[in-house]
């Protein structure tokens, strides 16, 4: 019986490998699915409108709008084989509870739609539900075909081409050389901010190069993962300008958070890197004077003009927040004020995107806040159930993806005090996807078995 009993767990194990197996197969045959995915993938740094219509005014589709009826397709094609999947990868196995918690919060905001008479509106919360569910089960699909290694290498370089490419087009645009190209809507919203195909909203271009930093620091850092270094070396240090670029405060927090938990993790490899990537910057900017001014005008306009902190001793750190935050600090205290005020949503929240109360703003600028209004205490522990999970995954082998995922992790912790980068409104457009697909990248690379094309 002994026996029998310690036996159990290494049957569930093999059967576990089988069906992992099994489906890698079949997505391995499916060329469509995989080109959908990349197509996805691409979407993220395209976000550049494909369709326009008008249901409750000006309203946009773009790529992974259009290829995500054939990831929905996939998903009940293969039901039983992704479920099995989410089941027994607890990253997707917790973000699909928090998801399916918000679909249910949902009847709120249709009830608070319907009291408003404004139904239609509602079709857009319905989008941003489809946007989550997209961008989650393309993971899912990107995560079982990372079982073959040659698939896993090719998206990583073709995401790093893509963000050569994006970070490329933005730089030309801060050169003068390519105009704005976003619609003159957007222009008026954002000022005409310079963001290539990213989007026009800051904490876009910041973002999703803090990601792409991120997945360089991973392979950089990864003996298992046979990447050119001095490309990803390359793709570094482009993205490290464009952030600082960007202007936006909240990444700088985040790239801040990063290599800090670098350099205590590996101090002599934080050394060795940022040595060589500090002669990249000096010989870059010395070369090109105009880089240097686009650098050192968004440091004077984003940090230094909007705060004497750095002139005063006597300042201190709740000071710079005041300045720097946006108004943050007064979302802040307004949306945490409102929660006091109104303690019989805390359980439940209002409803997933109920953005009727337009007393605090739709945006709390704070996602800790921001869960609890919308889906209450049940989806705040829901959704950083899931984000702290990622804390506890155990890389054996793995320790550059590991010290890299950790990284990433505890900088969205920290900023996400300061907005909501990881979840879905029209301004962010992929970002969450994009974080599933560079997390899914490193946590893949725990298979202890491996698929032949």
């Amino acid at each position: 019986m002994v026996q029998e009993h310690q036996m159990q767990p290494k049957l569930v194990e093999i059967k576990f490998e089988k069906m992992f197996l099994k489906a890698s197969a079949l997505f391995l045959q499916n060329k469509l699915l995989l080109y959908t995915i990349y197509g996805i993938i691409f979407s993220y740094f395209y976000n550049l409108p494909v369709i326009k219509y008008s249901v409750t005014g000006d309203n946009e589709f773009r790529i992974y709008d259009v290829l995500g009826i054939f990831i929905l397709y996939n998903y009940f094609k293969y039901f039983p084989l992704i479920n099995f999947v989410i089941k027994k990868v607890l990253i997707f196995k917790l973000l699909r509870r928090f998801m399916i918690w918000g679909c249910i919060t949902m009847i709120l905001t249709l009830f608070f739609h319907i009291i408003y008479d404004k139904l239609l509106s509602f079709l857009q919360v319905v989008l941003y539900m489809y946007h989550f569910w997209v961008f989650y089960l393309t993971a899912v699909f990107f995560y079982i075909f990372c079982l073959d290694k040659k698939n896993a290498k090719n998206i990583i370089y073709f995401i790093l081409v893509l963000s050569i490419a994006s970070c490329t087009l933005i730089i030309l645009q801060n050169l003068g050389i390519v105009n704005f190209l976003w619609s003159e809507a957007y222009n008026n919203a954002y000022e005409g901010f310079l963001s290539g195909t990213l989007g026009p909203n800051k904490i876009v271009t910041g973002m999703t190069s803090l990601f792409v930093l991120s997945l360089c620091f991973g392979l950089l850092l990864e003996k298992h993962y046979t990447i050119n270094k001095l490309f990803v070396f390359f793709v570094l240090f482009i993205n490290i300008y464009i952030i600082i670029v960007s202007g936006s405060r909240t990444t700088y927090v985040g790239l801040i958070v990063i290599g800090l938990f670098f350099a205590l993790r590996s101090p002599l490899r934080f050394i060795i890197s940022v040595s060589f990537l500090s002669f990249l910057f000096v010989f870059a900017l010395s070369s090109n004077p105009a880089l240097q001014k686009t650098l050192d005008d968004t440091l004077q306009k984003r940090i230094f003009g909007k705060t004497k902190v750095f002139e005063n001793e006597d300042s201190e750190l709740t000071d710079a927040y005041e300045d720097l935050g946006a108004g943050r600090d007064k979302l802040t205290k307004n949306n945490f004020t409102y929660l006091l005020e109104n303690p019989m949503i805390v359980p439940f929240g209002t409803g997933f995107v109920n953005h009727f109360n337009k007393t605090y703003g739709k945006s709390a600028h704070n996602m800790y806040l921001q869960s609890i209004r919308e889906t209450g205490l049940v989806g705040f522990f829901l959704y950083f159930g899931w984000l702290v999970s990622y804390l506890f995954i155990r890389f054996d082998k793995f320790n550059g993806f590991s010290i890299a995922l950790q990284g990433l992790i505890y900088a969205m912790l920290i900023t996400l005090f300061f907005g909501e980068h990881l979840y879905i409104y029209r301004p962010l457009f992929g970002l969450l996807g994009l974080f599933l697909i560079i997390t899914s990248i490193f946590v893949s690379s725990l298979h202890k078995f491996e698929m032949k094309s």
